[in-house]
């Protein structure tokens, strides 16, 4: 777990840990299964920046703040970052299975 602290800054490798758990404070059950149930497809650039400024308030801010920020997407943008962030705990869980 020292190496997700290493990739992953500020208060980010905190929710992915609790990700590990099966917890995701930072989105609602209903929202998670809309990511994976709808196609994915190519942000645009507005998009990007979107999910990039609520990236860094995931990093930086205590869970309320993080939790407005993912609020404030929107739809398309924060489905994109909901399949990110799965992404990175799919990373972090394959970076825990090579430590063991």
């Amino acid at each position: 777990m020292e190496k997700l602290a290493t990739l992953a800054p500020g208060h980010l490798s905190q929710r992915l840990r609790e990700g590990l758990r099966g917890h995701h404070p930072l989105f609602e059950a209903a929202q998670i299964r809309e990511a994976f149930q709808t196609a994915n497809r190519e942000v645009s650039k507005e998009e990007a920046d979107e999910v990039g400024h609520a990236l860094l308030s995931i990093c930086r801010d205590p869970l309320p703040v993080a939790r407005g920020a993912v609020d404030a997407l929107a739809p398309r943008a924060r489905l994109a970052l909901i399949r990110l962030y799965f992404r990175l705990l799919d990373r972090a869980e394959q970076d825990r299975g090579l430590q063991h």
